[in-house]
C-alpha cells in the first residue's frame, strides 16, 4: 500500500529531526499574559516545550499534512528562561495501512540534561 503513497513511503524508522530554541523573558511574559497564567519564577511552562514538538511534527518530520492524534510527555526537570532547549523527534513505528506514525520525543537543556521525554502519534496525510 505504501508504494501508492510516495510521501509516506519516504518515511523511515529511526529518521529524526530536531530544533533548538531559547525562550526569552519577554516571550515568557507574553505567553503568560495571553494564557492568563501565574508567574512561573523563570521556569518555562510545559505548553511552550510542547510547542517545539508541534513545530517539528508539522514542519519537519513527518511534515506538512500531519495531524496530531496524541502526545505524552513526562517531565524530569524544569526548563529555564534563556536556556537553549533542543527538541528531537524520532520515528519509532510506521503503520502504512492506517497512515499512522509513532515518534519518540525528547527535549534536552543545557549540558544535555533531559527536560522531558515521551511519545507522539500522528496521522500523516499520504
Amino acid at each position: 500500500m505504501s508504494q501508492n503513497y510516495p510521501r509516506f513511503a519516504a518515511l523511515a524508522l529511526g529518521a529524526s529531526a530536531s530544533v533548538t530554541r531559547v525562550y526569552s523573558a519577554a516571550e515568557l511574559e507574553s505567553w503568560r499574559v495571553l494564557a492568563n497564567a501565574p508567574e512561573s519564577g523563570g521556569e518555562l511552562p510545559e505548553p511552550l516545550i510542547g510547542a517545539l514538538f508541534s513545530q517539528l511534527l508539522g514542519e519537519r518530520l513527518p511534515g506538512h499534512g500531519t495531524n496530531y492524534l496524541k502526545q505524552h510527555m513526562e517531565f524530569e526537570a524544569p526548563a529555564r528562561v534563556g536556556e537553549p532547549l533542543t527538541a528531537r523527534v524520532t520515528i519509532s513505528r510506521l503503520r502504512p495501512e492506517k497512515a499512522l506514525v509513532n515518534l519518540e520525543t525528547v527535549c534536552t537543556g543545557e549540558g544535555g540534561r533531559t527536560i522531558c521525554r515521551g511519545e507522539a502519534l500522528v496521522l500523516f496525510q499520504r
